[in-house]
């Protein structure tokens, strides 16, 4: 397995992926958010390959806004994470997580932060099995005016 840092290269792969891991994302803005998340400076995107095969990737950040239960700013956050189903359960996040931590800690960050929908169980059992502690519960509203 090999583990790099992003590529122009791969911004077909890691649309295909994050159209996996965001499924009601709509296409055209998926594209452009992803571009411009390769574009900025404080953001950083690690590929996994098998040979040829692209096995998954993580995004990272630093934050310098509030981050909820952080200590410290700047804050590293894991931003997104996806494995392909064929290379799960094999150790392969857990090494993308050390490297995106790596990243952050290059660049005096002392936390990292994450979040997800609170009626995603997997992800939350994933992110506690990854050493991330529960900090909060947030319901969101809206009210049409």
């Amino acid at each position: 397995m090999n583990i790099r840092d992003y590529q122009a290269t791969d911004f077909e792969p890691l649309c295909q992926m994050s159209r996996k891991l965001y499924p009601n994302y709509a296409d055209d803005e998926l594209r452009r958010d992803l571009k411009r998340f390769t574009e900025l400076q404080n953001q950083r995107i690690f590929m996994a390959l098998d040979g040829e095969l692209y096995a998954g990737f993580i995004m990272v950040s630093i934050r310098t806004d509030y981050v909820e239960g952080a200590s410290s700013s700047p804050t590293g956050y894991l931003e997104a994470i996806y494995i392909e189903p064929d290379h799960r359960r094999k150790g392969l996040s857990r090494k993308l997580i050390a490297i995106g931590e790596q990243w952050v800690k290059t660049r005096g960050c002392s936390e990292m932060g994450s979040d997800t929908w609170l009626w995603n169980e997997d992800s939350i059992q994933f992110h506690k099995s990854m050493g991330f502690a529960e900090e909060d519960r947030l319901v969101h509203f809206i009210k049409k005016l």
